[in-house]
């Protein structure tokens, strides 16, 4: 290993100083932002003992390999205390051990927690590879071939196969109180009398029907541990298509670079008894367009699966919805009882004998009509501004009489106004200026690499955590997501329009996500697949259509879309450019539109789309322009595959008229035509 360790330590960006401090922070302290700790509290840090030396220490134990990535430091000590001390965690042989004889060999680069440290990463790695040259010097590659496999070498090998997998986007919420009645429907309906299969949890927004279903989702990960648990979401099919690909990452059962649909991949995969026993949660069912596919487009119901060994969630604001979704085994969330609401504010303030005055408990309640969001909300603002019960209630029956009223809303809604106005836009406009632009976009599984920055990363951080303190955010999983709850969202979107801002922030936000949404580069389509459900959810708005960055931006999410082999949903995309005609930009949009079409089948409206191209290329473009030729030979495939073999011919005659001297400056397009005449001549001879 000495030899190796001297040489990385000649590279710098695999050297141990490069790598930086090595920090444990405790269990229950969560990340705050970022791809490193500089904005984590240092008070939470682990003080441990400082090696003498940077010699490597071997130690024995076990390693636990999983079918997913550990990123809780909670469930990291219960896992390890189970199985008497865990050296590691690794993901990688999860998918092959059980098939072929393997040696693991991993680098470790951070602490199965939520805290992420990128500059980790390479050391780590250097140092893997390091040892794993050390070792085949030692043990040969064939040895390993004499080992068995995990499933032969396990005693209980069927129980290696049927581990349970779990896709649950958001941690346990530890200030959950109360719902006992609702809970208890629950485990009785599918878990105990198993009379159905499908229940909706259906109530207004903001009553905490998430919540119930996210609790439920616990008890049946710690109880049913034969279980499988998912989560999607149903705000948008990009959210839907989104949540598949998340799970079927976690299930390794999608290659990147096959162009199955994942959904039907997922449903599939649902379906077979593989999977065993599962628990499918769809949360915000709420768009009965989305629901049967109003319009041509694709239905939801079409990719839910159906199974004996599945279980499914619904979550929906509609009755009617609900009833549709699962018959007569609808639980009602309404509501939170009296006891429990007050148990949840206790919970959730600081200052716990603040809830101790019962008379002015019950006013703030009864004002904030017992809905879970508005007193979590509350008890934010309280612990933030160090108030009082009274004062805020103060301040919650002053907004009933001002400018801001509007009796369709919940009475929380416009205290949260009121937070936005008096605090957040004077004390943090960068955290109004995220606020603001998400408005413009779908309120859940918000990257944070898609908000405006143009900021130091660490005052991005501070501005996003105010917007946390406030409840107005919520951070998912390792803190590079972030949630908000669709009545902040809409909140939020009135509080930009009574300030005279809207088409300003709208357009603004076009423009933002028209220069952060990445190239077509494969290497970004984690990115791009990320930020899709946002951008279809701002060309919704009628005031950011026909503009020239919508028009710039569907180019540039049809090209990713065309890479992603979603051929008929980048036909979408390209189409109603506002363009000239002979624009530039607009022919190559109308080419790779085409090649949509006729990926897609649609070989017709691919000729009719080329011919039009072809056309103005060549009013435009001299003859032995790469784009006229590139044009010219992709009109001559769609004729081939239309069966227009005389076309093919008297357009190839023409293309070959030009001067060799022209055509071996793109000897590629002269190959091209001569195979595609060849093809041609030997299908009209048959």
């Amino acid at each position: 290993m000495g030899i190796w360790r001297r040489l990385l330590s000649n590279l710098p960006k695999f050297s141990r100083e490069n790598a930086g401090s090595d920090v444990l922070f405790e269990a229950e302290y969560n990340h705050v932002e970022g791809n490193s700790c500089v904005s984590c509290v240092t008070a939470r840090n682990i003080q441990r003992k400082e090696r003498p030396n940077g010699t490597p220490m071997v130690h024995y134990g076990t390693i636990a390999s999983g079918n997913q990535v550990v990123r809780d430091s909670v469930e990291r000590d219960k896992v390890s205390s189970e199985f008497e001390g865990v050296l590691c965690f690794e993901m990688e042989a999860a998918g092959l051990m059980n098939n072929f004889p393997c040696l693991v060999i991993r680098g470790i680069c951070d602490y199965s927690d939520s805290h992420k440290n990128d500059r980790w990463q390479p050391y780590a790695a250097g140092t893997a590879a390091a040892y794993a040259k050390e070792l085949l010097l030692v043990i040969p590659a064939t040895d390993v071939l004499d080992t068995q496999p995990a499933n032969k070498a396990t005693p209980d090998s069927h129980a290696v196969d049927q581990t349970p997998s779990f896709y649950l986007p958001f941690f346990r919420n530890f200030q959950f109180v109360g719902r006992s009645a609702e809970l208890d429907a629950l485990k009785q309906k599918l878990l105990v009398k198993k009379d159905c299969r499908n229940v909706a949890l259906s109530g207004l927004g903001g009553i905490g029907k998430t919540q119930v279903a996210l609790q439920f989702a616990y008890y049946v990960k710690e109880e049913c541990p034969e279980f499988s648990i998912f989560w999607v979401q149903a705000l948008s099919m990009e959210a839907f298509e989104q949540s598949c690909r998340e799970i079927a990452r976690t299930l390794g059962i999608h290659q990147e670079g096959n162009k199955e649909d994942v959904k039907k991949l997922i449903q599939k995969w649902l379906c077979t008894k593989n999977a065993g026993k599962w628990l499918l949660i769809v949360d915000n069912v709420d768009d009965l367009d989305l629901l049967h596919g109003a319009n041509q487009a694709e239905s939801l119901l079409a990719f839910l699966p159906e199974t004996d060994d599945g279980l499914t969630i619904f979550t929906t604001r509609h009755g009617g919805v609900a009833q549709h979704l699962s018959g007569s085994d609808v639980v009602e969330i309404g509501k939170m009882r009296r006891q429990e609401t007050v148990n949840l504010l206790e919970k959730s303030l600081v200052r716990k004998t603040l809830s101790h005055n019962n008379e002015i408990v019950m006013n703030l309640l009864a004002e904030l009509e017992y809905r879970p969001l508005a007193i979590t909300q509350a008890a934010a603002y309280i612990n933030i501004n160090k108030s009082c019960i009274s004062e805020y209630l103060r301040l919650l029956k002053s907004t009933e009489h001002g400018l801001w009223r509007q009796d369709t809303l919940p009475k929380f809604e416009k205290c949260s106004r009121e937070d936005m106005d008096d605090n957040i836009l004077e004390r943090d406009t960068l955290a109004a200026d995220i606020l603001t632009f998400i408005s413009c976009i779908e309120w859940r599984a918000i990257p944070c690499s898609i908000l405006p920055a143009g900021q130091p990363k660490a005052k991005v951080a501070r501005a996003i955590g105010t917007l946390c303190s406030y409840s107005f955010l919520e951070r998912r999983g390792d803190g590079s997501m972030l949630d908000m709850h669709r009545l902040v969202h809409l909140e939020t979107r009135m509080w930009v329009n009574k300030n005279g801002r809207e088409a300003e922030t709208r357009m603004a936000a076009l423009k933002h996500l028209s220069k952060v949404f990445p190239s077509d580069d494969y290497t970004n389509r984690e990115i791009w697949r990320a930020y899709l459900p946002h951008v279809a959810y701002i060309e919704k708005d009628k005031q950011c259509q026909g503009t020239k960055e919508e028009s710039d931006l569907r180019v540039r999410v049809g090209r990713c879309l065309y890479i992603d082999g979603r051929m008929k949903e980048a036909s979408c995309g390209w189409k109603d450019r506002n363009l000239a005609e002979d624009d530039a930009e607009r022919l190559s949009s109308q080419h790779a539109l085409a090649q949509a079409y006729q990926s897609n089948g649609q070989v017709k409206e691919a000729v009719q789309l080329l011919e039009r191209v072809v056309a103005i290329r060549a009013e435009v473009l001299a003859e032995d322009h790469p784009n006229r030729l590139a044009s010219q030979h992709a009109l001559a495939q769609a004729y081939e595959a239309n069966g227009q073999v005389k076309k093919v011919v008297r357009l190839l005659e023409r293309d070959t008229a030009i001067p060799p001297e022209v055509l071996a400056e793109h000897s590629t397009s002269k190959r091209r035509l001569f195979v595609s005449r060849l093809k041609a001549i030997l299908r009209k001879d048959k």
